[in-house]
């Protein structure tokens, strides 16, 4: 089970992500994310991490084309923190 809530402020759009980023879940999300990309120039976009209890290989894929994209990323817990690390060093890695 996946939620997202779409926080649209101002100074950025917010992403909330709980529970599992696996399967279908991941598709969700990207078409959330590509839905809000869609709609026009808007400030800039955080996803927030801190309630996943799973990422799955292809969630993180995702997340880390997000990344790429100027997504940013953020996460209390520390499994979560250490897949958004590893995600933000090999795309630093990548373009050096």
């Amino acid at each position: 089970m996946l939620r997202i809530t779409i926080h649209n402020e101002a100074a950025m759009t917010r992403f909330v992500i709980e529970g599992k980023l696996a399967g279908p879940w991941v598709e969700e999300l990207k078409k959330c994310w590509q839905a809000i990309a869609r709609a026009g120039p808007c400030p800039a976009i955080l996803v927030d991490l801190s309630a996943m209890t799973l990422i799955d290989p292809e969630g993180k894929a995702l997340l880390a084309e997000m990344y790429r994209q100027g997504v940013r990323l953020s996460a209390v817990g520390l499994m979560t923190q250490a897949i958004i690390e590893e995600i933000t060093c090999l795309n630093s890695e990548e373009k050096l």
